[in-house]
């Protein structure tokens, strides 16, 4: 009977043992008051807009050459009597300077043997013309004479139908024409012979005068001077040294203008050809660095290569530098860096790559939070942007990226 008691009584025990717990855990629990949630802010950086006309800037590697340089030859055989001072490695020349001078005995000799041949054309022909002279006066006598002749035979035919003269009278006054006419003709012919020896005697005497000027030009360039400002280089001539026509003297390189060499690729190009201000003519700075010094020069593009390399895909292009002080310290083949603009955009803004997202948006702050903004990207060289669109100037835009941006948060500019 009691274990029977026993099982009912135990299960009605537990649940009042749990009942007056759960009671008791109730009565003791601690009330907790709601915290409220409390929004976010980022900090970020911003750029503040202003839009403008800009154009980028493009860095490039070339080298400097000259615009011209030459091989100075000999242009007249001879020994070398006198060597210039100034003929050495390295040195600058001015237009005119001498560099070397050969043996003119030869030349002034040949000189004046031409000029003496001339002279003596030129006396020949005087004689000729004088004896034209002579027979242009005698051919006009002779006609005078022909003249009279042809008259008295006139007279002698109307005095032959009256009867007063015999008819021997009449055949002598006619032979007496004909061998007026004979000398006429004679005379004329020995004039245009004459006329002839003349012609003939000026192209002597005008190939004489061209051989005297050859001459001349033979005894001036016995004397080999610079014919531009410039630095010598390989001098391969000495004092006392023979020399052929055309055997290398020296070169000389233009000190006066310098060009830098550099290269573009497609792309660079081909912004710059379709651009407004084309690419001859388009402005660019030129930096050689010498120890810690900086020498800077203006230039302009003055031609572009005549191919695009196979090799690169690019194309070459050269700069005329302007002269100033520093081109006298730069020689030619020095490394430089060239700076030049490219494509002019107007209402656009900088901006690092960062800041631009998707490649189309960006984010402004307006009233402490963040809204969007539609842009497009007109000129990009991989670590900053040249961009166009939505913006206002004046307008703050974020350029700290993070992955929780987006419109309607809350930041603050740190």
């Amino acid at each position: 009977m009691l274990s029977g008691k026993f099982k009912i009584v135990l299960p009605v025990l537990i649940l009042a043992v749990g009942f007056g717990a759960y009671s008791y855990l109730k009565l003791t629990k601690v009330e907790e008051t709601p915290v409220p949630v409390k929004e976010r802010v980022w900090n970020v950086a911003v750029k503040t807009v202003k839009r403008e006309t800009l154009a980028p800037r493009i860095s490039l590697f070339g080298t400097l050459m000259a615009s011209r340089e030459v091989e100075l030859r000999s242009l007249v055989a001879g020994e070398i009597i006198r060597v210039s001072d100034k003929l050495k490695e390295g040195s600058i020349l001015e237009k005119g300077d001498l560099l070397i001078e050969i043996d003119p005995f030869e030349y002034d000799a040949s000189l004046a043997e031409k000029k003496a041949s001339a002279l003596e054309a030129r006396s020949r022909l005087e004689e000729l013309q004088a004896v034209a002279r002579s027979e242009r006066a005698s051919l006009v006598r002779d006609k005078e004479i022909l003249a009279l002749e042809i008259r008295n035979l006139e007279r002698s035919e109307t005095l032959r139908k009256k009867g007063n003269i015999s008819v021997k009278s009449l055949d002598d006054a006619k032979n007496a024409l004909s061998r007026q006419r004979q000398t006429v003709e004679q005379r004329a012919a020995q004039l245009d012979i004459q006329r002839a020896r003349i012609g003939q005697q000026k192209a002597v005497l005008a190939r004489l005068e061209i051989g005297i000027k050859r001459a001349e030009r033979d005894l001036k360039n016995t004397k080999l001077r610079a014919p531009f400002r410039g630095y010598v280089d390989q001098i391969e001539v000495e004092l006392g040294k023979r020399v052929d026509a055309r055997d290398k003297v020296a070169r000389l390189i233009d000190a006066s203008s310098l060009e830098a060499q550099f290269h573009l690729s497609d792309r660079q190009f081909g912004l710059l050809q379709a651009s407004k201000e084309g690419v001859i003519g388009r402005p660019v700075t030129v930096k050689w660095v010498a120890g810690d010094k900086e020498h800077l020069f203006d230039g302009r593009i003055a031609r572009i290569g005549s191919q695009i390399s196979a090799s690169t895909g690019g194309i070459q292009l050269y700069a005329v530098l302007q002269p100033n002080g520093g081109t006298n310290k730069v020689r030619p083949g020095a490394f430089v860096d060239v700076i030049l603009s490219g494509e002019k955009f107007p209402n656009a803004l900088q901006l690092p790559e960062h800041a631009v997202y998707e490649g189309k948006k960006v984010y402004v702050i307006v009233d402490g939070r963040i809204e969007e903004r539609s842009v497009e990207i007109v000129y990009n060289n991989g670590a900053t942007l040249l961009v166009t669109g939505d913006l206002k100037d004046g307008e703050q835009l974020i350029t700290t990226r993070f992955a929780e941006i987006g419109p309607g948060l809350k930041v603050e500019v740190r």
